[in-house]
């Protein structure tokens, strides 16, 4: 019911085949219902995703409104040919990603900073949650994924900022930047199994980082 698309975000040779799988899905299952959920683009932005579908607007307003440059930096153009595809394919496009408002609350306050309405969001099950988390394999794909970005992040200075722009007074602590990931992992998780809930027999492409793909441990074991 769900294939994840790991991708290289500066990569136009991914986000062409990318493309390309759409539109043989299409052509394999005209009449299925199917959608592709991105993690460039913030669930505050659903409805501007739902006018391009609608074809009420177009690419341009589609980087402008969803604060594109802002909020994801990879290039929007290497995007283009999913977009297009998606829209003359018939898919529904998803918003996946958590908001940078939340993201960035995390990233200096960790979860305890979010209310419980807005964590329940995220996170609708803190149990299933806990039960997921505490697992030999999420151990292994935090410490052969998420650690060693964080350490990549150190290395590069990034992590004196957080990713709504202010500035901490020391590197971000790995709890933050882990409690982030978890943000955002649970987010996409959670929007795409919504979709696959109201669309049991349609099919959920996710068009996200590699990262979050590696050992099922990031969105494919969450969503299912």
């Amino acid at each position: 019911r769900a294939l994840f698309l790991g991708e290289h975000h500066n990569s136009l040779r991914d986000h062409e085949l990318q493309a390309s799988i759409l539109a043989s899905l299409r052509a394999a299952e005209p009449r299925r219902k199917m959608a592709v959920g991105f993690e460039a683009v913030q669930v505050q932005f659903q409805p501007v995703l739902d006018a391009y579908s609608r074809g009420e607007i177009g690419l341009d307003e589609v980087r402008k409104q969803t604060e594109w440059d802002v909020r994801w930096f990879w290039p929007f153009e290497r995007y283009a040919p999913v977009f297009e595809t998606a829209r003359k394919g018939g898919f529904d496009l998803l918003a996946l990603n958590a908001d940078s408002e939340d993201l960035g609350v995390v990233e200096t306050s960790g979860l305890k900073g979010l209310s419980q309405e807005t964590l329940e969001r995220y996170v609708p099950s803190r149990r299933v949650f806990a039960d997921f988390t505490n697992t030999t394999a999420f151990r292994e794909y935090v410490a052969y994924v998420i650690a060693p970005s964080y350490r990549s992040h150190k290395e590069m200075g990034i992590l004196r900022t957080t990713i709504t722009g202010k500035k901490l007074d020391q590197d971000m602590p790995f709890a933050n930047f882990y409690s982030g990931r978890m943000l955002w992992d649970n987010s996409m998780a959670t929007t795409s199994a919504a979709w696959t809930r109201k669309n049991p027999s349609g099919l959920l492409v996710g068009v996200i980082g590699a990262d979050h793909v590696k050992f099922g441990g990031g969105l494919p074991n969450r969503y299912a």
